[in-house]
């Protein structure tokens, strides 16, 4: 499951930690049963220092910005951990960058698993990584699409601070989505330095068209995630193949 970095803090307010939000999606998570690996973006923390230092997914900078975002980030997998843990929740934090660098797709697969029969809940976040002389942020969102790549769950999970996609202009859910539907959404990118709504339709394309279903829902609804984790009927939008 990807949880977005707008819904576990306050992107208006820097540095702004919802612990209420995430105790309660813990809370849903370990009463599921479900085994899962959790991914969540950078919020207030990440996202708000990348800005100040013209980092995003596109754009890149050799500047002290990567340290400072990247302290950001393992600022905030520290309190999301924490909370999870409260919630007799058995974090296990890592690099995303680590594991997809250092390990091939089969090992990547084989090491995640062996946590989830460990009891364990693999926890990354979104990061801060070298690409040629220069660094760039590696999206949450597609470090999502990654996980989806090598384990091919039975479904991905995005929580986000809206209830899923939108009809244009209008507040009406767009219930289903195919691989096909989704290249014609028009959504808004926004002031998000990993491309918003408009880049989680694209990882969410690419994770449905390997067969794994992908779950737009509320965060903040807490009835309907936990529908969604479960793969229920729940009020959003789902894309599949």
């Amino acid at each position: 499951m990807k949880l977005g970095g707008s819904v576990i803090t306050d992107k208006s307010n820097p540095f702004s930690f919802r612990s209420d939000v995430t105790s309660a999606l813990a809370e849903e998570i370990v009463s599921s049963d479900e085994k899962a690996v959790v991914v969540h973006g950078g919020g207030s923390y990440g996202h708000t220092v990348a800005k100040q230092y013209g980092l995003s997914s596109t754009t890149g900078s050799p500047g002290p910005g990567v340290s400072e975002t990247r302290m950001a980030m393992l600022e905030l997998d520290q309190l999301v951990c924490k909370t999870m843990r409260d919630y007799r929740m058995k974090p296990y934090p890592f690099s995303p960058f680590d594991l997809f660098t250092k390990a091939g797709s089969s090992a990547a697969a084989n090491w995640l698993r062996n946590l989830l029969k460990a009891d364990l809940t693999p926890i990354t976040f979104g990061d801060v990584v070298q690409v040629g002389s220069s660094f760039k942020v590696l999206s949450g969102d597609d470090i999502a699409y990654e996980l989806a790549r090598v384990l091919r769950p039975e479904r991905v999970v995005f929580a986000l601070n809206v209830d899923g996609v939108y009809e244009p202009n209008t507040k009406v859910i767009i219930p289903e989505l195919t691989p096909s539907k989704v290249r014609k959404v028009k959504v808004e990118t926004g002031d998000d330095a990993t491309g918003g709504m408009g880049r989680k339709l694209q990882v969410a394309s690419k994770i449905a068209s390997m067969g794994v279903r992908v779950s737009f829902v509320s965060g903040y609804r807490r009835n309907e995630f936990a529908k969604a984790l479960k793969g229920l009927d729940f009020y959003g939008t789902m894309v599949k193949s």
